[in-house]
């Protein structure tokens, strides 16, 4: 029944998730993939095969039936005899082993949670990695149209000698230009899915499609999530866990150096005559469990060390984090207000139609604009990808 609560309520933080409808958030499709992944469905059956497993360490031993027969010459009777022995160790090892179990159980589910955050992280990434390049090639498609209507003003003015052949040229390199780029992206857009497909287990394209292609909101986390992370963090939960298993191992080591009883009842037929029995044996484990309690403290110790380390390093990298998000935060809040007020294409366009801008100062104001649209972009990128590593060491409840 325990195994049954606890798998169900990892189940249900791991992988409930609403059905994925038209915008889908990263986080949503992120699940959905998981949960689609054979890696992902082979970690809940190997937690149940772990469970049953240890769980077997705590029951009693099963009773043994043996016996002989022994054929004499012919003029006497021949003897046999029939045993049933059962050995059990000090009462209170059974308890105290099913208690380890559970703790190694607790350890195993927090091993498996680890790596599926791990997997969600990369998941994740790439989610962020298809929705940069999907925002940049938006950008380059609007420049490749653009540069369709400029290279059709060049050539005229090409013709009534307003500009040379090797400004003409200019505009063709940059045509040029936007194409390999936006070719280059497309590559590594198809690397992404594919990257995405095989944890995926299938094609994810579709799924993809539903894809809000927009980064999450920026929003600087306050002094609290120190607090959550130490609470919730995956890999100090599993050496909490780590370290309780090794404490009840040291309980269950020091039981077992307890007596162990072995009793049985004996059938014997011999001369003829019938004879019934009881056996009893008892064990002294002066030795052999001495070496189980010291690898058990040097475990605990080992965990604990562990944990402050563990805590220690953490801290340092979100306080890095979130110093890294602010400063990010700061210069899109910056960039971003003059990238929105106007359209920057179509401004340029009209003043090289008015006579503003010759093509030359129209192509260099417009590449200037484009690299800094390119970077508002990445930036973006940078920042989500930074609230994404604070969310991994908050733990999958968040989500």
């Amino acid at each position: 029944m325990w195994f049954r609560i606890l798998l169900g309520v990892a189940l249900m933080i791991i992988v409930s998730t609403p059905c994925i409808s038209k915008g889908a958030t990263i986080d949503e499709t992120a699940i959905k993939i998981l949960k689609g992944s054979p890696a992902f469905q082979s970690d809940i059956y190997s937690l149940e095969s772990a469970y049953r497993n240890l769980k077997t360490e705590s029951n009693l031993p099963d009773p043994e039936l043996g016996g002989e027969y022994l054929v004499m010459p012919s003029d006497v009777d021949n003897r046999w005899t029939a045993e049933l022995t059962w050995s059990v160790e000090w009462p209170g090892v059974y308890g105290a082993r099913g208690k380890e179990a559970d703790k190694k159980f607790s350890k195993a589910g927090y091993e498996i949670h680890l790596r599926r955050m791990d997997a969600l992280m990369e998941i994740r990434d790439l989610l962020l990695d298809y929705i940069q390049h999907k925002q940049k090639l938006d950008l380059l498609e609007e420049l490749n149209n653009n540069n369709d209507s400029i290279y059709r003003l060049a050539r005229e003015s090409s013709k009534g000698g307003e500009i040379t052949i090797l400004d003409l040229n200019k505009v063709r390199l940059e045509y040029a230009n936007i194409r390999s780029a936006r070719a280059s992206l497309l590559d590594e857009e198809l690397e992404i899915t594919s990257s995405l497909s095989k944890i995926y287990g299938k094609d994810c394209s579709e799924l993809l499609k539903e894809l809000i292609l927009d980064f999450p909101e920026i929003v600087i986390p306050s002094d609290e999530i120190f607090s959550d992370i130490k609470n919730n963090a995956p890999s100090l939960k599993l050496a909490q866990a780590e370290a309780e298993a090794a404490e009840q191992a040291i309980r269950v080591a020091k039981m077992e150096a307890l007596p162990s009883l072995s009793i049985g009842y004996k059938h014997a037929f011999e001369d003829g005559m019938h004879f019934n029995g009881a056996t009893f044996g008892i064990s002294l484990p002066i030795f052999s469990s001495r070496g189980r309690q010291k690898a058990a403290k040097a475990d605990i110790i080992d965990a604990q060390y562990r944990i402050e380390a563990g805590r220690e390093e953490i801290d340092a990298d979100v306080a890095m984090t979130i110093r890294r998000l602010q400063y990010i935060k700061n210069q899109i809040d910056e960039l971003e207000p003059i990238m929105v007020s106007v359209d920057y294409n179509t401004q340029l366009l009209k003043a090289y139609r008015g006579g503003l801008l010759t093509l030359i100062e129209y192509i260099s104001d417009r590449n200037y604009f484009t690299t800094a649209a390119m970077d508002l972009i990445t930036m973006k990128y940078n920042a989500a990808k930074a609230l994404m590593q604070l969310e991994k060491y908050r733990g999958l409840e968040t989500l």
